[in-house]
């Protein structure tokens, strides 16, 4: 056989899984635009041909290195509820978004770089992690027994775009004389006006 042996399918995953940790520390450091290739490759200790010999492309390598980010953001999150001292719907949401809040300003570049656009749909493992994320906001809506079914994944996507766009914007600088530090408040409100709304639906 000419050229270069193939590599067994344990070396290739375990080439894959150190290009995604290499992907996730630059993540982590730098944030999206720090992503390259080559930086990806240089941390890894490998050559550049290798991560696209791995993924179709960077933004893919980018999107399995974000998954993990998600996943370990749904850890902080099931931590923050197992710990949250009321049963209440009302409470569990605001430890939910306390939660989330830390976990944005304490892992800011990884936390921006899950916003990034993509050109393309994620891959179904992705997804996955996507909607687990979501199962947990499912889930509290779903213990407080006052939305049908059928409403709860609305009202749940409906409350987390509200509260990352709160935080997203006030990062940006978007929300004008609002700061990072008024965002609370108004997670607060917007947390006890839609639960009151949908108690009395």
């Amino acid at each position: 056989m000419r050229g270069r042996p193939r590599k067994a399918p344990v070396d290739r995953e375990a080439d894959r899984r150190g290009l995604i940790a290499a992907a996730v520390a630059i993540l982590n450091e730098g944030g999206a635009g720090a992503l390259t290739a080559r930086s990806v490759a240089e941390r890894a200790g490998t050559a550049v041909g290798s991560v696209y010999t791995q993924f179709d492309s960077l933004e893919l390598l980018r999107l399995e290195a974000n998954a993990l980010t998600m996943r370990r953001l749904r850890d902080v999150l099931t931590a923050a509820l197992s710990a949250c001292p009321s049963r209440e719907t009302e409470a569990r949401l605001l430890c939910l978004a306390d939660a989330y809040l830390a976990f944005a300003a304490g892992h800011h570049a990884a936390w921006a770089a899950m916003f990034e656009r993509r050109t393309g749909p994620a891959p179904d493992p992705v997804q996955a992690d996507i909607a687990a994320l979501f199962g947990i906001l499912e889930g509290v809506l779903r213990d407080g027994g006052r939305l049908a079914e059928a409403e709860i994944p609305v009202m749940a996507r409906a409350l987390w775009s509200s509260v990352h766009g709160m935080t997203y914007l006030a990062d940006l600088g978007s929300l004008g004389p609002v700061g990072p530090g008024d965002v609370r408040p108004m997670v607060d409100a917007l947390v006890r006006a839609a639960v009151r709304g949908f108690s009395e639906g």
